[in-house]
């Protein structure tokens, strides 16, 4: 084996240089120890210790090194102490470095030179960390197989082609510190006046990632990257538009983390028949180097944790941090220690340094997305509106004209789900013993934003056969629809053990399972989101209540059909849909269908009729106007709702109460969270 390659200093050289990493073993038996060597081609022990079967323990080496600049753990035991150790070492280094350059002799067996170029000019790291993005991106990708022989040798090459600091290279391929931003915190000007302090912590930390020598990366194969891609883009994109075609290869080169990432969405949406670790395997890998600290590009980061939403391997029954609230969550924690949330000051000295576009995009997903989670599982939201000033996504935030399409049902999206957000904490803040009206200032900016659609983004389920199926259209208006249906839901009370259903409702859950059917007559439903079962929870619980109407039995019972199969093929993938699936089954077991020639007692109003009692508890919205896309070719249900009747149909509470008592457990495994509370 050959002798490693170390990087050339200047200075007299009297004795050959010891290896910086030894085990605890060989050292204890004062023999020599390839710990280093090994380490570089992506073992984790020498050979002696590989022979004997041992476990192999580093010893770090304390020659020649002041405590100043000694490898210290990211997070210290006592980060105080430390902190002020480290504050006084490099007040003093900084005063004596000149002195030390010049008097300390190069054979002081207890002084380690000062790094210098191949000129003999001092080398700076911090300088380095900041605008030499080529050393740092041979670090990342060269120190698996090929060890730090070839790391060496790639540092050699490209320490000629160094460039200043370049104000239009992108900010994906830098660290981000939180003091980047401190124009954000002219209100709170403590910051600013130990801005210097916050500056060199940041560069220390950063250093410190730097000269952590990480594992060999457990990587799947380049073809099995590229497939994972290509499933992204297909079916995640349109909701998480986070990576870019152009800038995808190299940062899948430099991050292991994004590698895993991405492969847990890619694994689970659109599995490989070849064989593969697996999304369980990805997820683990991915998590372990987020919690590692092992990326040290923050935005790398973020991007790989937002696909973390599609891997939710348990429902929310008990506590865990696997779930994509949690995920959600520190998202927006880290965007907000960025100061992501707020939009650059025109004077701010990084702005032209800063992809704007990119954190719009990583910010209004994560914001979306908190606010969809809010409305299901009844959570307050940690984003407040008012505290963000970032702008909100336009086309020109997406590099690629072939992701702009895509782009448009996104921005929409988000339109969208900020209305959800101001309706789920209306909901939330709202109870039986407060009623409030009905919020008729959301039922119009539902309605505004379904007219605002422009005409390839409409739903086409206006004939009884879809001929312009777009799967991104569909998911699209499934919110819309679920939205609707918790909006004219009437709140459960003591003898009233299920939420009653007005015909919006009705009409929306209809139009819902016109959409699972043309899906599933599609072939799969694999690319659809985890929420998605909780969107056919809101639908069920409408339509059962039909039932009670005679000349609504059978075509009500045919969309509770489709309903629980689209939830049957939800649990393949996503283990909450099984607790839908299990309620679903057992309720339509045990439903009583109402004896229709007995005497009924008049009840709420469902069919359309003269619509005196909703037009009056509306403020006279129109609630057609929800569905501008449905007809009375929807489905036999929407026919029946759509067009108006000479006779009233009528709700009979009395003969119904036997199915609306069982269906109050319909969710008893879910029995420790609210009412809504259903998903993960």
């Amino acid at each position: 084996m050959s002798a490693p390659l170390w990087l050339q200093f200047t200075g007299q050289q009297p004795k050959r240089k010891r290896a910086e990493l030894a085990c605890t073993a060989c050292h204890s038996k004062k023999i020599r120890c390839d710990l280093q060597t090994r380490g570089g081609q992506g073992y984790k022990n020498c050979t002696k210790c590989a022979a004997s079967g041992k476990d192999c323990r580093t010893r770090p080496s304390r020659r020649g090194r002041p405590s100043a600049v000694a490898t210290r753990p990211l997070t210290p035991s006592d980060s105080i102490a430390s902190d002020q150790a480290s504050s006084s070492s490099r007040r003093n280094t900084v005063t004596n470095t000149n002195q030390e350059e010049t008097s300390v002799p190069a054979t002081n067996s207890n002084f380690t030179e000062v790094p210098r170029d191949r000129e003999g000019q001092a080398l700076d790291f911090s300088q380095l960390l900041l605008r030499s993005e080529p050393h740092a991106t041979a670090f990342q990708s060269h120190l698996t197989s090929e060890g730090l022989e070839t790391w060496a040798s790639t540092y050699e090459s490209t320490n000629d082609n160094v460039a200043p600091p370049n104000d239009d290279s992108p900010a994906t391929h830098r660290t981000e510190r939180t003091e980047d931003h401190s124009e954000h915190n002219d209100s709170h000007p403590v910051g600013h006046v130990f801005l210097p302090e916050l500056q060199i912590n940041a560069r220390d930390q950063e250093r410190l990632l730097a000269e952590r020598l990480p594992d060999a990366p457990d990587l799947p194969d380049p073809a099995l990257q590229q497939t994972f891609a290509e499933t992204y883009f297909d079916f995640c994109y349109t909701w998480c538009p986070v990576l870019d075609r152009n800038e995808l290869p190299g940062e899948l080169a430099r991050s292991p983390l994004l590698v895993n990432a991405l492969a847990v969405a890619g694994s689970h949406i659109n599995p490989p028949i070849i064989p593969h670790d697996g999304p369980a395997i990805y997820y683990d890998r991915a998590r372990t180097r987020f919690y590692n600290d092992e990326e040290a590009d923050v935005m790398t980061s973020l991007k790989a944790i937002s696909l973390l939403y599609w891997w939710s391997p348990r429902p929310p029954t008990i506590l865990h941090r696997h779930s994509s609230w949690w995920w959600t969550s520190v998202v927006i924690r880290h965007c907000q220690q960025l100061g992501a949330h707020r939009e650059p000051g025109p004077d701010h000295p990084l702005r032209q340094q800063i992809d704007l576009g990119l954190r719009r995009r990583i910010w209004w997903t994560a914001f979306a997305r908190e606010r969809l989670t809010a409305l299901c599982q009844n959570k307050p939201c940690i984003i407040d509106p008012e505290d963000c000033t970032l702008s909100e996504p336009t086309l020109d935030d997406f590099p690629n004209d072939q992701d702009k399409p895509k782009g448009e049902i996104f921005i929409y999206w988000v339109r969208l789900c900020a209305i959800i957000g101001k309706i789920a904490k209306y909901l939330a803040r709202t109870s039986e013993s407060t009623p409030s009206a009905f919020p008729v200032q959301f039922a119009r900016e539902l309605i505004n934003w379904i007219q605002s659609l422009p005409p390839h983004l409409q739903l086409p389920i206006g004939s009884d056969r879809t001929t312009l199926f777009n799967r991104d259209v569909y998911q699209l208006h499934l919110p819309y629809l679920a939205v609707i249906i918790i909006l004219h839901l009437k709140r459960s009370t003591s003898s009233q053990p299920l939420p009653q259903a007005y015909p919006p409702a009705i009409l929306a859950a209809t139009c819902m399972a016109r959409l699972m059917r043309d899906i599933l007559s599609r072939g799969g439903t694999r690319f659809l989101m985890a929420i998605t079962g909780w969107y056919c929870g809101t639908a069920f619980i409408a339509l059962i209540q039909a039932l009670r109407i005679e000349s609504l039995t059978k075509c009500v019972n045919e969309d509770l059909d489709i309903l629980t199969l689209a939830v049957d093929q939800f649990r393949k993938m996503w283990p909450t849909a099984a607790v839908f699936y299990s309620g679903f089954e057992r309720l339509r077991s045990t439903t009583v269908i109402p004896d229709f020639d007995s005497q009924r007692a008049p009840g709420p109003e469902l069919g359309m009729g003269d619509g005196t009692g909703y037009m009056k508890m509306t403020d006279g919205i129109d609630w057609t106007a929800y569905f501008p896309f449905a007809t009375s070719q929807t489905s036999e249900v929407a026919s029946r709702l759509l067009v108006p009747h000479t006779e009233e149909l009528f709700f009979d509470d009395d003969v119904f109460t036997y199915a609306m008592l069982q269906f109050q457990d319909l969710f008893e495994p879910c029995d420790t969270l609210s009412e809504m509370n259903l998903f993960a």
